[in-house]
């Protein structure tokens, strides 16, 4: 279902959309992951990029503070958020399915476009060869914030219709209640518990926060695993694992209290979510960029 505003045709709205023309559609902020987060889901898809793919991105990663895929995969919530002519992007970053669901409905989810949609649009326009080098780059970037904003559980659903924001509730010592978006995007991880020796041998420590986890979701891939994940790249059937996962594990209540206990027993999903992220987002940038030229 097209929008007025998609109906002059798909890729010019997605080109005002990409270069921030347009004013409509204006929604409440909801971040996915964090910084930390995203920059993780960058890092390890650009350690998992084919060679043709890694050199491509490069090519067009050059505005300053965005040089890396890390850095890059930030961009719509460091840059464009702070930029009203980018206000029209803000609903495209979650969507809230019914929380009782069984799986995603574009028509009764996303009648008028949402991270599945937006998601799939811009892996689409990525593809294209004729595409500029301003273009493409612009297209990495939300392509590799949109990778990660679909793995964060509670941009997906959550019983309060608002992915958790309205929901406030303890959050181990903390004097202020905190939301339940906050705790997944950003709480869980700043209170990660510390990596088996095993994998703490392996990451260095004299290097930024998201690199050293980085490293250690990496060692803990294999490549069958990778694999794996990497067979699913549909927005359609990443938003219904993210359902079952929400609906499973991230619906928190006000009367919860996430402490210990909690992290111990969630750290593993958010891990996950990272690692399908960074896998899922080397293989479609691989598929738009990896093949050769004709």
């Amino acid at each position: 279902m097209m929008t007025q505003a998609s109906a002059r045709g798909p890729k010019r709205w997605l080109m005002t959309l990409l270069f921030g023309a347009a004013s409509w559609l204006v929604a409440p902020k909801a971040q996915a992951w964090g910084d930390e987060g995203h920059r993780v889901v960058g890092e390890l898809a650009y350690r998992w990029l084919s060679p043709r793919a890694r050199a491509r991105v490069n090519e067009a990663l050059t505005e300053a503070g965005y040089q890396s895929l890390a850095d890059a995969a930030t961009w719509p919530d460091t840059y464009a958020r702070r930029h009203p002519e980018y206000d029209a992007m803000k609903p495209f970053h979650y969507v809230n399915v019914a929380p009782t669901a069984a799986h995603y409905d574009r028509d009764r989810d996303c009648p008028n476009g949402c991270v599945v949609t937006a998601l799939a649009q811009f892996v689409s326009l990525l593809g294209e060869s004729s595409q500029s080098l301003t273009e493409r780059r612009r297209c990495i970037y939300w392509v590799a914030h949109f990778m990660g904003d679909i793995h964060q559980p509670l941009h997906i659903a959550h019983p309060d219709g608002k992915g958790g924001i309205a929901t406030l509730l303890w959050f181990f010592d903390a004097k202020d209640k905190r939301n339940a978006h906050w705790i997944w995007d950003n709480g869980l991880i700043e209170r990660r518990p510390p990596p088996s020796p095993e994998v703490a041998a392996r990451v260095a420590t004299d290097q930024p926060g998201y690199r050293a986890l980085a490293d250690e979701l990496a060692v803990e891939m294999t490549p069958a695993r990778l694999r794996a994940f990497q067979h699913t790249t549909a927005p359609q059937a990443i938003a219904d694992e993210g359902l079952n996962l929400a609906r499973r594990s991230a619906y928190l209540k006000s009367t919860d209290h996430v402490d210990d206990a909690y992290e111990k027993s969630h750290w593993p999903l958010v891990k996950q979510q990272l690692q399908k992220a960074g896998a899922r987002l080397a293989a479609v940038l691989d598929r738009a960029l990896g093949a050769p030229e004709e």
